[in-house]
């Protein structure tokens, strides 16, 4: 299929086979990236690009990013060189990440409750954030040191590892930087910034004492959040030798029930297959800001509880 059919093409599942998005969120995730006051500029010049519109150049990365297509395949779609179709995706991800970057998407604690899906608020009114990790497997690298810190024991292979955070209908309101994968599931909720910003939203009233944030049990961060005057929500551990009580079983089925939308959002992520698929070490320099926009761009999908 040539890029003037993609283009022109408003059926929802082809659309969103290219790109991940409906005509529509494409077209609303253009807007924000491309206001018309202030309209993105490249800051170099590609010959071969001049010829397409600035919604065709948005259209070639996000079918890279979806499909993870190789630069010659965009390049023939699109009329210009695979250099040029490089450095064109490049160019425009490096915008993306710091025009996503500037915007807040920790919504107001009076926000998330009111959107709260009602089975939610009354199981966990309190609960603002669902956090969860992920591993990307990439290239093994050449350095001997570096493999081992990014081996992960339970991808057994190398990996990077994301922490990502969602409000109860499933947006994601928190995506950190990517660490080796080799890292705790604590370690990285310190490192990324995780409870730093616990602490900003905290003074700036965006949460208040005793809102809760809900992990899996192999997160060990309960003191760290109880220092915040924040409550963890987790699965209880059963005592060595002994049966969990109905009530602890009831709690962590009603967690399982809730923690599952974050694996949820997670996929989403990872359906854009340049993240799915093995990275290439040629990408490191960049992965970061790949993996950043990747989870912005799901909160274009609407929610993911209806």
């Amino acid at each position: 299929m040539s890029a003037a059919k993609i283009r022109e093409n408003v059926k929802k599942d082809e659309f969103v086979y290219y790109t991940g998005l409906t005509a529509k969120q494409f077209k609303a995730f253009y807007n924000f990236l491309v206001p018309q006051e202030n309209p993105f500029k490249m800051s170099k010049r590609i010959k071969s690009a001049e010829n397409l519109t600035m919604e065709d150049q948005l259209l070639l990365v996000t079918m890279k990013l979806r499909q993870n297509f190789d630069f010659a395949h965009l390049g023939n779609l699109f009329g210009m060189t695979q250099q040029d179709a490089s450095s064109l995706i490049k160019n425009w991800i490096q915008y993306m990440f710091h025009r996503c970057g500037s915007v807040s998407i920790w919504p107001h604690r009076d926000i998330i409750i009111s959107e709260m899906p009602p089975t939610f608020r009354e199981e966990f009114p309190n609960t603002l954030v669902i956090i969860d990790g992920t591993e990307i497997k990439i290239q093994r690298p050449s350095s001997m040191t570096r493999q081992s810190q990014c081996y992960s024991d339970y991808k057994s292979c190398n990996t990077l590892k994301g922490l990502v955070g969602i409000d109860p209908r499933g947006s994601i309101i928190f995506a950190s930087m990517l660490f080796s994968g080799a890292i705790s599931d604590k370690e990285i909720t310190r490192q990324s910034g995780f409870l730093s910003l616990l602490q900003e939203l905290k003074e700036c009233g965006k949460i208040n004492d005793g809102d809760g944030v809900m992990v899996d049990k192999g997160f060990h961060i309960s003191e760290e959040i109880e220092k915040l005057g924040l409550k963890l929500n987790t699965s209880p551990f059963a005592r060595s030798g002994s049966q969990m009580s109905k009530a602890d079983i009831k709690l962590t089925e009603k967690i399982a029930r809730h923690r599952v939308h974050v694996e949820r959002a997670i996929s989403r992520v990872k359906n854009f297959k340049i993240l799915s698929q093995r990275i290439d070490l040629a990408l490191f320099t960049c992965i970061n800001r790949i993996w950043f926009v990747c989870c912005f761009v799901t909160n274009f999908m609407g929610y993911l509880i209806k």
